[in-house]
């Protein structure tokens, strides 16, 4: 990994896991294997839809405090410490690789060497990010200025290295590219949770992140919120 900004979810794995949306089965349309790897699997948003899908899923997750969340809701799951630049499987051992909201982390040309080095010939690449739309009903205004004044200290977030497309780097084979639209809903505790579980949140102490949950959670009404998400998948696969 080589931005050390994407180690930060291990101080917050629960606030991911109750914060963050899963992804819609259509990402994984026309992908036919039997084993695959869910690689910087986090805390299994992704990798509980796999095993749904696929006979042998593995997950390799370098974080600790994450891996733990994953092992408790994806039992079976074989899970192993390692990162994308330095994937513990052998060579040729599976079918499909996924990575979702991770790849804008790693040393792009060092990840797309391992990826290629455990995929068997024609095997597929999918990476996968979600983007966010507004949450319905809106949040408080209160609850915005809160947010707004914390963000304005803190690190930039991992958007912008999406967006910007560097981490496609590495890869030397051409990508399908889809928009996938769907929905979340969650309660105002998850809200609180999906706006602390970002990446920049990493440079609070945890008192001033627990302070700032309590916080916003006051600001927030108590109703079941809607968070609107396109997920863009990006699709290639390996001579």
């Amino acid at each position: 990994m080589s931005d050390p900004q994407g180690l930060s979810y291990d101080l917050f794995a629960e606030d991911y896991e109750r914060g963050r949306a899963g992804w819609p089965s259509a990402i994984l349309d026309g992908i036919e294997a039997r084993q695959v790897l869910d690689l910087a699997a986090g805390t299994g948003k992704l990798t509980v839809l796999l095993v749904a899908h696929y006979e042998d899923v593995v997950a390799v997750e370098p974080l600790a405090g994450m891996r733990a969340v994953l092992e408790r809701k994806a039992s079976g799951v074989r899970v192993l410490t390692g990162r994308a630049e330095q994937i513990p499987l052998d060579d040729a051992s599976v079918d499909a690789v996924f990575v979702a909201e991770a790849f804008h982390w790693f040393d792009s040309h060092a990840a797309v060497r391992e990826i290629e080095r455990v995929l068997r010939p024609g095997g597929v690449v999918l990476v996968c990010f979600n983007e966010w739309g507004a949450f319905e009903p809106p949040i408080a205004d209160s609850a915005r200025a809160l947010l707004e004044e914390t963000y304005a200290r803190l690190p930039e977030p991992g958007g912008p290295k999406i967006q910007s497309g560097d981490w496609k780097r590495g890869f030397t084979t051409p990508f399908d590219e889809v928009a996938i639209d769907h929905e979340w809903t969650t309660d105002r505790e998850g809200v609180a949770a999906h706006y602390l579980s970002t990446s920049a949140m990493g440079a609070l102490s945890e008192d001033e992140r627990l302070d700032l949950r309590e916080r916003l959670i006051d600001r927030l009404a108590e109703v079941e919120y809607r968070l609107r998400l396109t997920a863009r998948v990006f699709r290639t696969e390996v001579p």
